[in-house]
């Protein structure tokens, strides 16, 4: 794939860049949730990992969201099951609907609270909206800095616009299995 249709994904800070599958939490690690990778940071500065805009702010500040200029939906999670902390251990750097730069500082996370209490402080940048928009996703594991590329989201080519086509029957049964994520989703048909 060229590198020209990817998307470019920053370390959300520095430490230890971990595949997805290597994570803690089953949510993220199964890809329940998406594409993505972890990091086990060293240090408890958060940088965004994309540019766009602030889409979510979770209420216990321990996640946000940021909806890059590809439509991309990312997700930075901070530590495992951290919402139960109820915001104590974060610190959020940005507003809902605010523009981001990739790297920019986004939230502070105090990793001895969090160690403290005994939770896992790994950071998971993950994809939500991966089954619509990425095709594959590449990680580098190993020793980063916050701010370096570790990523590459690789973005499926756009599908033509179908609305006003009439299709035929196969091509509506191929249409109808694609979308609802395929034969295994499929019980019965009447």
């Amino acid at each position: 794939m060229a590198i020209d249709k990817g998307t470019a994904l920053l370390a959300p800070a520095n430490g230890r860049v971990i595949a997805l599958s290597k994570t803690s939490d089953t949510v993220f690690s199964k890809g329940t949730m998406g594409q993505g990778f972890g990091l086990i940071p060293s240090d408890g500065h958060v940088v965004a990992p994309v540019s766009g805009t602030i889409s979510m702010i979770a209420d216990t500040k321990h996640a946000v969201g940021i909806t890059s200029k590809e439509g991309l939906e990312v997700l930075v999670h901070m530590g495992v099951d951290t919402v139960g902390l109820k915001g104590k251990p974060f610190t959020i750097a940005i507003k809902n609907g605010q523009k981001v730069n990739a790297g920019e500082p986004i939230a502070t996370m105090d990793l001895n609270f969090i160690k403290e209490k005994k939770l896992d402080t790994t950071i998971m940048v993950v994809i939500t909206n991966s089954h619509e928009k990425v095709d594959g996703l590449d990680a580098t594991e190993g020793e980063t800095k916050a701010g370096t590329i570790v990523a590459h989201a690789y973005l499926k080519a756009s599908e033509e616009n179908t609305s006003g086509k009439k299709l035929s029957y196969d091509d509506l049964a191929t249409f109808i299995i694609k979308n609802v994520g395929g034969k295994k989703n499929i019980k019965s048909v009447i």
